[in-house]
């Protein structure tokens, strides 16, 4: 089965972004536009998730067994590294609890707000951002978007269960229905559960339609064009200011990864060289872990600020997080790619020993209980 390396590579690119929208250093280039517009890039980790999906599943979810299959795998994909990475949450509230014991004050007290102790079975279930009344933005907060994803695979792996022959009507008015609601801010469900919902099923009819032109032969001068000026307008509308800019967004994003998944182009070229190759692999590790490393990172920084008097971190209403400087521009810059590199070590770390351990128990629960294909007496291997 074909594999997309390219998209991987873009997959790596994008979580680290997201990873730089949330480290706010006033002084460093994390400061600059696209970054700071990085988090319109979750529609395209939907987007792509809904493409790579129906290609992987699409004809392997026609039994209940190849359902639960896909349940168990899919599961132990996501949960474990979800699972350990809201325990390090809670643990760091623990630490932040015992630093206000021993007479530090900080902006917000410990297992209150989007750390409170009632949002934490919500996100142990992953329902933070469907059910109303719960904070999709709890704890770890980049778990909203795997709450979302999660429960989309069983969607999707529903629809096709159930009603193969009308999966892709059903798949087109999904996506339309939640595009709709969004974009006339009609809630029926979490804004966060709509845009997953819109994103992830324009990716499988996106796939639907590269799987109508895939045998088309274009020349390499023609997909580098392509390939440019898709990212420049990709890029462009990413920092700028329009109406309804997450939906405008989902569609450029979609025919990003039709333009892509040829992989045809210079630039598709230069995203399989190695470095990109490993970022990919490692996406899902960065984009988990990285919200804990900056909270530890800020955690330790105010302590030092309490201690030395040397103001670190502060906290501005209009901004979305702390902001961190050591007020001096190299100093800022330094900083930030200092938490990047650190950023990616772990995500190596919980990449080999958290990850892909949760993907084999997956495999292995995943096979329990299966019965083994018969052996045909008059049919040999050789």
């Amino acid at each position: 089965m074909k594999r997309f390396q390219v998209l991987d590579g873009f997959r790596g690119i994008c979580a680290l972004s997201v990873a730089v929208y949330h480290i706010h250093m006033p002084l460093s280039f994390g400061e600059w536009a696209f970054f700071r517009n990085a988090h319109y890039l979750v529609s395209f980790f939907f987007v792509l998730s809904g493409f790579v999906m129906v290609h992987t599943y699409g004809q392997r979810l026609a039994t209940t067994d190849q359902f639960r299959q896909f349940f168990i795998t899919r599961t132990f994909r996501l949960y474990p590294l979800h699972v350990f990475v809201l325990l390090f949450a809670i643990a760091l509230e623990v630490v932040k609890m015992g630093a206000e014991h021993a007479g530090i004050t900080f902006n917000q007290a410990s297992f209150t707000g989007q750390r409170a102790p009632q949002e934490i079975i919500p996100n142990l279930l992953l329902l933070q951002s469907w059910w109303p009344g719960f904070n999709p933005q709890s704890f770890n907060f980049p778990a909203w978007s795997i709450s979302v994803e999660h429960y989309i695979y069983m969607i999707f792996a529903g629809i096709l269960l159930c009603t193969p022959r009308f999966a892709t009507a059903i798949f087109l008015m999904t996506s339309l229905i939640a595009t709709v609601c969004l974009s006339l801010g009609l809630a029926y469900l979490m804004e966060p559960a709509l845009q997953g919902l819109s994103c992830f099923f324009a990716g499988v009819m996106t796939y639907q339609l590269y799987q109508v032109i895939h045998n088309k032969t274009m020349a390499r001068w023609l997909h580098t064009v392509l390939e440019l000026v898709g990212i420049c307008l990709a890029v462009s509308l990413l920092v700028s200011d329009i109406d309804h800019k997450q939906i405008i967004l989902m569609v450029v994003f979609c025919v990003l990864m039709l333009i892509f998944s040829f992989e045809g182009g210079v630039i598709s070229t230069l995203l399989k060289a190695s470095p990109f190759e490993k970022l990919g692999t490692l996406s899902y590790s960065i984009y988990m872990t990285h919200a804990m490393v900056l909270f530890a990172f800020t955690l330790a920084m105010l302590l030092i600020g309490k201690v030395t008097g040397f103001t670190i971190v502060t906290y501005a209403a209009a901004a979305p997080g702390p902001l961190l400087s050591f007020h001096n521009a190299a100093a800022d810059n330094s900083v930030l790619i200092g938490l990047l590199i650190v950023i990616v070590g772990i995500s190596a770390i919980s990449h080999r020993f958290i990850e892909l351990r949760g993907i084999e128990w997956g495999k292995r629960l995943s096979r329990r209980g299966r019965n083994p294909a018969p052996i045909s007496p008059i049919k040999t291997v050789s």
